[in-house]
């Protein structure tokens, strides 16, 4: 499908129209290098009519753009706006309401998975964009010509794309899908403001249940310091050394000061407070230290996982579908595993919903064995690939 140009992107303060759109394009340009919270330089809306800069360095009063965004009646089309999310509940206050992610619905409609703007447009309405201007200072003013073209262009093609897309998930039957798929974007957004989310995102296998309790109490720590000085969290301390203490667990400040990426300024500010939280994780009773991250069953666990993969690419395939998008290698291994150790299978939360329904019949019929022990030894051998569908 080919579609004509664009009209010229309009910079505006406000307009009240897009309440009465059924849906408009949202995107975002901003800048955090050195901050924390992102510093929003422009808020693109496209409509029916054309598209549109909002000027948020200029104007400070975004009221009846927030209006739009938290309007029921109007769906907010994004593409992989999981940034754009963030930006807006820090501006506003509150996430939007009914939206619809391309990214998202291209990856159900069979399209790939993680299918950038650029590579959306150009597939589904054979036009080549420019990112020339990407990477540009989005608060510096005035703006230039190549930047008002590029952030126009960045939300001109999501309503189009939006129709073409509604239309192949219902061809699919896959709209509940997205509907489903969606509500977990919104909820992963919520998770990234709270304080845990950085400790999550950390690679935690390998350290013990008192590392990790060291490990969660400083990242709480780093997360409510960046915040409160509006830094980016590696300004305060970087991911490694935050991972070398809980290793560590530093008893004293000498022992502090030999951690990477700590120096003598670091260690004499940050000290007391650092060997504080260690020494409490250090006596936090049994039943209160996180779960181990990444605990292997043995080989039990490790082909139980390669036959769930196997089963996983199947499914996947038969629905045209990325084996990551329906359950992502880390989930797989956490669920072989967790099975395992029960000795019936336990289903993750990322993998309820529709994941769950496509893949439960699949899993129930296949000869994938849950139980370890016979006799209190463990079966390895009697475990069996899954057998590949005709």
């Amino acid at each position: 499908m080919r579609l004509p140009p664009p009209p010229t992107p309009e910079v505006v303060d406000r307009d009240d129209r897009w309440l009465r759109e059924p849906a408009v394009g949202l995107d975002t340009e901003f800048v955090r290098e050195r901050t924390f919270y992102p510093r929003l330089g422009l808020i693109q809306v496209a409509d029916s009519s054309g598209c549109y800069l909002v000027d948020t360095v200029a104007v400070r009063d975004q009221s009846p753009l927030a209006e739009v965004v938290r309007a029921p009646t109007v769906t907010k089309v994004f593409h992989s706006p999981s940034e754009d999310l963030e930006i807006f509940h820090h501006a506003f206050g509150f996430a939007p309401e009914r939206m619809f992610d391309c990214q998202v619905a291209a990856t159900l409609c069979g399209m790939g998975g993680s299918l950038g703007y650029v590579h959306l447009v150009s597939r589904l309405f054979e036009v080549e964009l420019a990112k020339g201007a990407q990477r540009s200072n989005w608060l510096r003013r005035p703006l230039s010509e190549e930047q008002v073209l590029y952030a126009g262009l960045d939300v001109a093609y999501l309503l189009p794309a939006h129709e073409v897309l509604q239309a192949k998930l219902g061809d699919l039957g896959r709209e509940a899908w997205a509907e489903e798929e969606f509500g977990r974007l919104l909820r992963a957004c919520e998770l990234r403001l709270g304080p845990e989310w950085s400790y999550g995102r950390l690679r935690r296998s390998g350290l013990s249940g008192r590392q990790l309790a060291a490990l969660r109490a400083v990242c709480e720590w780093r997360e409510e310091r960046a915040r409160r000085r509006d830094l980016p969290r590696g300004f305060v301390l970087k991911d490694e050394t935050v991972l070398d203490i809980a290793r560590r667990l530093p008893r004293n400040g000498r022992e502090l000061a030999s951690m990477r990426g700590i120096g003598p300024k670091q260690a004499r500010r940050y000290g007391p407070a650092l060997r504080e939280l260690v020494r409490r994780a250090a006596s936090l009773p049994e039943n209160e230290l996180p779960e181990r991250v990444g605990r292997s069953g043995g080989r039990s666990s490790v082909r139980l996982a390669e036959g769930l993969r196997e089963l996983v690419a199947r499914v996947a395939g038969d629905l045209e579908l990325p084996s990551e998008a329906l359950v992502p290698r880390r989930v797989l291994e956490a669920w072989a595993v967790r099975s395992l150790s029960r000795g019936e299978w336990v289903w993750p939360a990322e993998i309820e919903g529709w994941r769950r329904s496509v893949l439960e019949p699949e899993v129930m019929r296949s000869d994938l064995p849950v139980r370890e022990t016979s006799g209190g030894r463990r079966r390895d051998r009697g475990v069996r690939r899954v057998r590949r569908g005709k």
